[in-house]
């Protein structure tokens, strides 16, 4: 593996550039080439720089100074390209894979340089920029069958997949505590988890802050950390060892329940492990890919690791760039080990060490800050921290670096306050010389942003809140939740939030009184009517669907007379207006889904504000700042202290220790498991909070290299003491007991608390006012179809009750998916006339895509249905069937569209043919029973679309092969049906 470490702001992105470029024109194709990002923005960014270096090559031959093609090859650019242009309207597609791997096993010599770079500006569209996720989705799509995986499976969001492992651990907690039934081998009838379960209890017997169990917690915060080993082993402890037997067998069912079609990221990653252990599947790779670029490798989980390391175990190049100083991600199971192991173990690419964002004072500040925490293990090492040089223009840019040092006796929380008003302060003299959309706020929680908030709006300066805290825990949001609660059952703790909110915007006094009563909800009618009332409208409307409902609690003014939003600011606004398009976007079946949804997802916690629009200071903690650059960059609360939470359960990896890493070989160590309370819990806490104390220094280099032109950090020591980030800078000799600067590039200055020149903070203007827009109301009317539909969806059930979503035996399906797989197979081999008694064309069937889900001695069984199935077919043909040697036209799944109303219908038809001079439209199906009725209005739409583009009226017939029997249909019943579907379709 070939590593290199580029620092911040030394072009890792054009680097990358320079090397797809060269690959090029040393021969690869660009398709054997793959660009692996952190984010979808990144790959989308390196995609259209990787297009303009193509661009520029095919025009001047050079990118950047630097000639890719000779110049004979460029003398034939404005001739190719005039010839390009000439026969555009005949533009050859690229070349296909079978013909371009005869050229990339000639290493690339029957190609010119010239046809290299033309054919990568026509594959650009479809190579292979795109997330870690994105590759190994590619890879497991190309290698599905080998790994009786579904091609087409579905990416499933991570909450999601949480979810269904909670539901899955409710089910098997609760079989573990139901001894009413034996369910083992166990005399007593008892579970083979319950003395699990027990011993888990007993060892987590203190409910979690949330009030949830703290045993199912425990086992939750390991299905979350399941990507920092692909195996957990115990350490010492029963109760270590009860909750991996607990969580492998809810594991084991959780993957039951996603089957082959559903994967999550984490499960994306393990199937990834699986593949690359395939021979087969590795060297389908090999084939596909000859070089991964690998960007942000810092920032991969040893899950991750261990997937790439394999690929290049296959003779696959494998190239990473990243920066351990930006390591910032351990919350989402990054580990910087990975990259260490690579560092240490792969060649070592000389680092980028040209800054092209930094301006003089701000570069010479970082350098200190690199070279003295390498220096001092703080975060990273010396070979991760080359001193960096200033390039480019802003070379000549003198900038200026300002520390801010807050001193005082009050409490910290009031010292932070004064500290944003002295920064906003300082913003304000700055935005003489900068406009304030180039100016950033960076801070290490949300709640430093909202002092920040109050601050700027002291000294009205405009700000916007690029990324605020959970979304879904926003009170606004959650406000709405406990209004949709407590309309369907007014009990705690939802009814005491609902009280407190506008809804009721009841004291505390009153709140307390109502919750002692002994009919809360009685009491409030008695005391409070017009509330009670409210809470009544709001039962009556959560009864209808939850889009309305929500809209209700939204937009109608119920509260005396105003709307929910009226006492909303417009951040709390902008909230709810996309919680309402959200759920609008995919509406739930029920309420009771949408408040599952909402529980969920407040779990979740990338999902933060909906980012404001306009002009004005940027607010965002570090974390969201990772990769953005501003001309002003501001620090605040560089004294917060590193939060070191209590975990239920902590995994503790080969990788957390950087002398295990380098040592390290082959595949990834099992992550050792330590629960809250076992005698290796201490050890493994103190091993985590080692590793994010780590983790934090180089969370200030993140915030410092932010900054282009200015750079302001403010940090607040109580009573003498210091913490987080201000004690880094007092061993830098720059904190708050250093001597005070002031020259125009360089500011040391200490502040006194006082709080009595803080001034008020501007009350918030809450637009009651306003009055809403003409058209708030008007809604879009839908027609009855979409744009595009298939006649068979126009199929008409006689079923009297509702189809299961799930198999049925009494529908005579008992495997899933066995009906739809069968009949896919049939139509098939019937249009490829294939026999049932060719062993040839049934072992091409039982080959079929189709058939991967299903074990081979399901197979068997499909595949004696379906040969059943085409016997019957073929003993119609020559009967009440013409044989296929009688047939002078033969359209076997002839392709359908027919414009009608506002819909095109699209569909196929399963066999068109004209026999002694008679034309046949032929549908075959599969079904058990003989209903020919419920497929009237999808015959109807065939015969008018065979009638308007053939001028013929065919003689339509339905062919039932389950009971071999040929079923006409009159043409005054199809016409009559396709009357009654025009009806509908002009009906909005």
């Amino acid at each position: 593996m070939k590593v290199r470490v580029a620092s911040a702001g030394t072009g890792k992105t054009t680097s990358l550039v320079l090397r797809y470029l060269e690959l090029l024109a040393s021969g690869t194709p660009l398709r054997r080439i793959a660009g692996v990002t952190f984010t979808r923005v990144a790959a989308d960014e390196l995609r259209q720089r990787v297009g303009e270096g193509v661009s520029d090559v095919l025009t001047t031959g050079q990118y950047l100074s630097i000639p890719y093609l000779q110049n004979d090859a460029i003398n034939q650019i404005s001739h190719v390209e005039s010839e390009d242009e000439s026969t555009s309207a005949q533009a050859t597609p690229s070349v296909k894979e079978d013909n371009a791997d005869e050229m990339d096993a000639a290493g690339g010599s029957s190609t010119s340089s010239l046809a290299i770079f033309q054919e990568a500006k026509r594959e650009l569209d479809g190579a292979t920029l795109t997330t870690i996720h994105g590759f190994m989705i590619a890879c497991l799509r190309l290698v599905a069958p080998h790994l009786s995986l579904d091609p087409d499976f579905s990416v499933l969001g991570e909450w999601e997949a949480q979810a269904i492992f909670e539901e899955e651990l409710a089910s098997l907690r609760y079989l573990a505590q139901d001894t009413s039934t034996p369910t083992t081998n166990n005399q007593q009838g008892e579970h083979a988890l319950a003395p699990d379960f027990r011993i888990l209890d007993a060892a987590l017997a203190t409910p979690t802050n949330d009030g949830s169990d703290a045993a199912d917690t425990s086992l939750v915060q390991l299905f979350r950390q399941r990507s920092l080993s692909e195996q957990f082993e115990p350490t010492d402890g029963a109760d270590n060892t009860a909750l991996l037997a607990i969580y492998e067998q809810v594991y084991k069912r959780y993957r039951v329940r996603l089957g082959a079609r559903l994967l999550p990221p984490s499960e994306i990653e393990r199937w990834a492990l699986i593949m690359v252990r395939s021979r087969p599947a590795l060297a389908r790779l090999a084939e596909r890919y000859h070089v991964v670029l690998v960007d942000e490798f810092q920032d991969v989980n040893p899950v991750q690791g261990a997937f790439f390391r394999a690929l290049e175990a296959a003779n696959i190049s494998i190239e990473v760039v990243g920066d351990p100083k930006q390591s910032i991600y351990g919350f989402r199971n990054a580990d910087v080990g990975v990259f260490r192991k690579a560092l240490a173990e792969g060649e070592v690419l000389s680092s980028l060490d040209q800054a092209r964002r930094h301006s003089q004072v701000v570069l010479r500040l970082l350098n200190r800050v690199t070279s003295a925490f390498a220096e001092r293990g703080w975060g990273f090492s010396e070979l991760e921290a080359p001193d960096v040089s200033a390039a480019g223009p802003q070379a000549e840019v003198r900038g200026k670096v300002a520390l801010h040092w807050v001193h005082g006796e009050a409490p910290i929380a009031e010292l932070r306050k004064y500290e944003a008003w002295v920064l906003a302060k300082q913003l304000r003299e700055l935005s003489h010389d900068y406009p304030v959309n180039k100016m950033a706020v960076l801070a290490r929680s949300y709640d430093g942003l909202r002092h920040m908030e109050d601050a700027l709006s002291r000294e009205g300066l405009p700000y916007v809140l690029l990324q605020g805290r959970g979304y879904f825990e926003r009170i606004e949001v959650r406000d709405l939740y406990h209004a949709l609660r407590v309309g369907i059952e007014a009990t705690l703790p939802s009814l005491a939030a609902w009280l407190r909110s506008p809804f009721a915007a009841l004291d505390l006094v009153d709140v307390d009184q109502l919750l002692q009563a002994d009919d809360p909800t009685g009491q409030l009618e008695v005391m409070f009517p017009e509330v009670y009332t409210r809470l009544e409208q709001i039962r009556l409307q959560v009864r209808a669907n939850p889009v309305d409902a929500l809209k209700f609690l939204i937009r109608e003014p119920f509260i005396d007379g105003k709307r929910y939003i009226e006492f909303l600011d417009d951040r709390a606004r902008e909230n709810v207006d996309a919680l309402l398009f959200t759920v609008a976007q995919q509406p739930p079946s029920s309420i009771e889904v949408l408040l599952e949804r909402l529980e969920q997802l407040s779990r979740q916690a990338d999902a933060g504000d909906v980012p404001q629009s306009g002009d004005g200071i940027a607010l965002l903690t570090v974390h969201r700042a990772k990769g953005l650059e501003w001309d002003v960059l501001a620090v605040f609360d560089a004294g917060r202290a590193t939060y070191h939470p209590v975990e239920p359960v902590i995994i503790n990896t080969e990788s957390l220790n950087l002398d295990a890493a380098k040592a390290g070989k082959g595949n990834i160590a099992k992550g050792r498991v330590s629960l809250r309370g076992s005698d290796s819990y201490n050890l493994a806490r103190a091993h985590l909070k080692a590793r994010n104390d780590q983790e934090s220094f180089r969370l200030l280099y993140v915030a410092l290299s932010r900054a282009r032109d200015v750079l302001v950090v403010t940090g607040s020591s109580s009573k003498g003491r210091t913490s987080g980030w201000v004690s880094a800078f007092e061993a830098l000799e720059l904190g708050t007991s250093a001597v005070p600067y002031n020259r125009p590039d360089f500011v040391l200055n200490h502040h006194n608390f006082d709080a009595g020149v803080i001034p008020p903070v501007p009350p918030i203007n809450t637009h009651s006012v306003r009055e809403p827009s003409a058209w708030i109301d008007r809604q879009f009317v839908l027609n009855a179809y979409p744009p595009v539909f298939s006649p068979t969806g126009l199929k008409q059930s006689s079923e009297q009750h509702e189809k299961l979503p799930f198999n049925d035996p009494d529908e005579g399906e008992r495997l899933p998916g066995a009906g739809r797989t069968v009949g896919t197979l049939v139509h098939y081999a019937i249009q490829q006339n294939w026999q049932p008694d060719n062993d040839t064309h049934m072992a091409n069937l039982r080959a079929q895509e189709v058939m991967f889900p299903f074990t081979p001695s399901e197979q068997d069984e499909l595949m004696a249905d379906v040969g059943k199935l085409l016997s019957n077919y073929h003993s119609l043909l020559g009967e009440a069937l013409p044989r296929l040697t009688s047939r002078s036209h033969d359209y076997p799944e002839l392709a359908m569209a027919l414009p009608l109303g506002t819909t095109v219908w699209q569909g196929i038809i399963d066999r068109f043919y004209c026999a002694d001079e008679q034309w046949y439209l032929e549908d075959y199906k599969t079904d058990q029973e003989v209903r020919a009725e419920q497929y009237y209005p999808q015959l109807a739409f065939y015969k008018r679309a065979i009638e308007q583009v053939r001028d013929v009226s065919p003689r339509v017939q339905l062919v039932f092969l389950r009971a071999n029997k040929v079923v006409e249909v009159a043409p005054q019943v199809l016409d009559e049906a396709l009357e009654a579907t025009l009806t509908l379709i002009n009906t909005p």
